[in-house]
């Protein structure tokens, strides 16, 4: 799951309520009666072309991917049956389409179909046509060969084709000759329908199983709810209820949640701490200097922090991602050390230390942390100078304007290769001062063609590149949390660093 580099999202606040549950179900039966969901935000859209990622449940109900995912979040067949890259680099990559697949409004998958989709999601004004910015060209090849040409290599097509960045979630080729109707309708091949009649937008939305559904088995329940729940405590308390019975929560109502006896599963995801952005020095001089970056991340106590803010679902960390790229070992590249600070400021010229402007925001922790921070940088003799904002498009300005040398951020966790131009190339949504570094240039161009079985390894060494500059200062990953009660299969939410939210469609009552 997915964070992307937004405005919407600079401060991690990913952890949104979506969820699923079915507080009435036949116990034991082998397809559900009704599933109740609960999820934090109405859709913008029920287009997937045009709805942001947090929302995808909304969509994943009523469309299948090209490409699936397993628990561990490896490719599976879903609308495409197989796929490979053609030739080398990462440059040239093919699909071959399910047979006898129909959509929901009688429309029938083809390869023709499949182009017409991908082409319409990357030429809309959505936010997810920037997975497909990197295309060339599409061609359909035959009935059911799909023959994607890419401008600029790619390593990850096959996951940016499954439900986790929503391009894929194929649309009926019907229902692209009126793509308006999409917003409030839906035209997928997927396991369920959104019944429009029993739907209210921004209160809650209906969806009945789809009876031409390619795959009978993976259809769980008669019916699935999403109900519109924005507070945290109030969805905890629909789970107790039996309101609904599946939800995300957040990691403040883990407690709660613990004691109602509920199923709780989570993912340790958004990397939360310091952005260093100025790291030439223009607004704020120390950060220049690498050996001051990396006392600020030495004087960190990170477990401290984690335990305090998120207790046993979060996890220290000095990295950026949880997914590809993540090396355990560089968790203790930074212990904590504050002789070790003082002495790198000492050598920097700053035995003193100084003191360094802070944007933050009272949006998802954000002062909380900077706070616990401000405390532990007190003692090597960095002054943060805290300057919060509860607006987020303030922040956001503040932040992506260079206004700001160092800032609270939350990052949520994506595989190197994309976290590239959200995070740390020179044009990177977050790289606002626009650092460049030669090193992390040329692992980036070689992750690009990389190989999958090298892919890995050359991420690992972009990540061990960053954290030895200290360009961030992370302090750990907060988790994405999930809640279940025991009407629904503990097994069937399943989360992973790879795949943080739980597939909705994949749920199934217990028994």
């Amino acid at each position: 799951m997915c964070v992307v580099a937004t405005a919407a999202l600079a401060m991690g606040a990913v952890a949104a309520g979506c969820g699923s549950g079915s507080g009435q179900t036949s116990p034991g039966a082998g397809k559900g009666g009704t599933l109740n969901v609960a999820y934090g935000l109405p859709a913008s859209s029920l287009n997937p072309a045009e709805i942001d990622q947090a929302s995808e449940w909304f969509v994943d109900l009523a469309y299948d991917p090209l490409i699936g995912m397993d628990a561990k979040g490896a490719p599976t067949p879903a609308l495409a049956t197989s796929w490979r890259y053609v030739g080398a680099g990462n440059r040239r990559f093919e699909l071959t389409l399910r047979e006898g697949v129909r959509f929901s409004d009688g429309g029938v998958l083809s390869a023709q179909g499949v182009k017409a989709h991908l082409d319409y999601v990357r030429k809309a004004n959505g936010p997810n046509a920037q997975y497909l910015s990197g295309v060339k060209a599409i061609t359909a090849v035959g009935v059911r060969t799909v023959r994607i040409d890419l401008k600029v290599p790619n390593p990850l097509m096959a996951t940016m084709l499954s439900h986790q960045y929503v391009v894929g979630d194929v649309i009926s080729p019907k229902a692209l000759r009126r793509p308006d109707a999409l917003s409030t309708a839906s035209a997928g091949a997927g396991p369920y329908v959104l019944d429009t009649k029993a739907t209210v937008s921004g209160d809650h939305y209906t969806y009945r199983a789809n009876p031409t559904y390619w795959n009978k088995a993976q259809i769980h329940y008669d019916r699935v709810v999403i109900k519109v729940i924005a507070n945290a405590n109030s969805t905890l308390n629909a789970l107790k209820t039996r309101q609904v019975s599946v939800a995300g929560g957040e990691f403040t109502t883990v407690g709660g949640a613990e004691r109602a006896g509920l199923t709780i599963k989570s993912t340790p995801q958004v990397s939360m701490g310091m952005l260093l952005a100025d790291r030439a020095g223009t607004l704020a001089k120390p950060l220049a200097d690498v050996r001051v970056r990396q006392a600020i991340n030495y004087a960190l106590d990170r477990p401290a922090i984690v335990n305090a803010l998120f207790g046993r679902y979060g996890r220290p960390t000095t990295q950026t991602t949880n997914g590809q790229g993540f090396d355990p070992a560089l968790d203790r590249y930074y212990p904590h050390d504050p002789a070790k600070a003082r002495a790198l400021l000492a050598a920097a010229g700053y035995p003193d230390g100084f003191t360094l402007p802070l944007l933050s925001s009272a949006l998802a922790g954000g002062d909380v942390i900077a706070q616990a921070m401000a405390g532990q940088l007190d003692k090597v003799g960095i002054k943060l100078k805290i300057s919060s904002t509860s607006n987020l498009s303030q922040y956001a300005n503040k932040l992506f304007g260079g206004d700001s040398p160092a800032a609270v951020i939350g990052y949520g966790s994506q595989p190197m290769y994309l976290e590239g131009p959200g995070l740390y190339l020179p044009k990177a949504t977050f790289n606002p001062f626009g650092s460049q570094d030669a090193t992390v240039d040329a692992l980036y161009a070689k992750l690009t063609t990389a190989a999958a079985g090298e892919a890995d390894a050359v991420s690992r060494q972009i990540q061990r590149r960053l954290v030895e500059l200290g360009w961030f200062a992370p302090v750990g990953f907060a988790p994405l949390v999930y809640y279940a009660d025991k009407s629904v299969d503990p097994d069937s939410l399943r989360t992973s660093p790879n795949a943080p939210i739980p597939p909705i469609a994949e749920l199934r009552p217990a028994g």
